[in-house]
């Protein structure tokens, strides 16, 4: 295939939602954002060409990033229902990388008061130590 350019907005727009694109295609593109590093965008080329194998790269990459948002977007992608325990391993991640909004926002979806609470003290130590 002689594709490699990466899309810009219009023709990511034009490809993923007016045209009708060949699932190839679409897995191509994501194949070459996944390599640039837009995780996000080559999450949406492969959602929409239902590239099990690509969806489940980004939600390997997004846990071991800590990324919350990405690691959900894959899983919706993939029609997986997540549970507790995959938050709460996203969050223990996401803590061990200092991102923790990431890991807040995973502990929410776990309704783990206990958890919550015992980040919310991290993230005060840690506010601490930056300030001192």
């Amino acid at each position: 295939m002689s594709i490699r350019k990466l899309p810009d907005y219009r023709l990511k727009q034009k490809t993923l939602y007016i045209d009708k694109t060949p699932a190839a295609t679409l897995i191509h593109y994501g194949d070459l954002l996944l390599e640039a590093g837009s995780l996000s965008d080559a999450l949406e080329f492969y959602a929409r060409a239902g590239h099990q194998t690509g969806l489940k790269k980004i939600k390997e990459i997004a846990s071991e990033n800590g990324d919350t948002f990405l690691f959900q977007g894959a899983a919706r992608a993939l029609g997986i229902e997540l549970r507790p325990a995959d938050w709460e391993d996203i969050a223990r991640r996401a803590v061990e990388l200092k991102k923790f909004s990431f890991a807040k926002k995973a502990l929410e979806k776990t309704n783990n008061a206990e958890l919550l609470n015992a980040l919310t003290t991290k993230i005060k130590s840690e506010e601490l130590k930056q300030s001192a």
